[in-house]
């Protein structure tokens, strides 16, 4: 049984370039070549990917090194609530400080 789907980055690169003609396909093409040596990133993730890009009037193909996310930020445990209580008990602490006077 083969892997579904098969990676097919000439057509997409290809579908890319007759969707979006104002994109530069060697810009595209580096980004894909980019994102594709990224252990985490399966051609059907680029597929996604390009496509949101292909139906976004404004972007840029640059847009999909900035919209895949780093592994390394999925792993970060989010903060706790005490995290927000200590930042603005020393904001409100900073605010009420008075500097000495000489």
């Amino acid at each position: 049984m083969t892997d579904v789907p098969q990676p097919a980055t000439p057509q997409l690169l290809a579908l890319a370039a007759a969707a979006r003609p104002d994109w530069s396909p060697d810009l595209l093409g580096d980004v894909v070549a980019q994102l594709r040596c990224r252990e985490d990133m399966s051609f059907g993730r680029l597929v996604v990917a390009v496509a949101q890009l292909i139906a976004d009037p404004e972007a840029e193909p640059p847009d999909l090194l900035a919209a895949v996310s780093e592994p390394w930020r999925q792993r970060r445990r989010p903060p706790t609530p005490e995290t927000a209580t200590r930042g603005a008990a020393a904001v409100r602490a900073a605010l009420h400080h008075q500097p000495p006077t000489t």
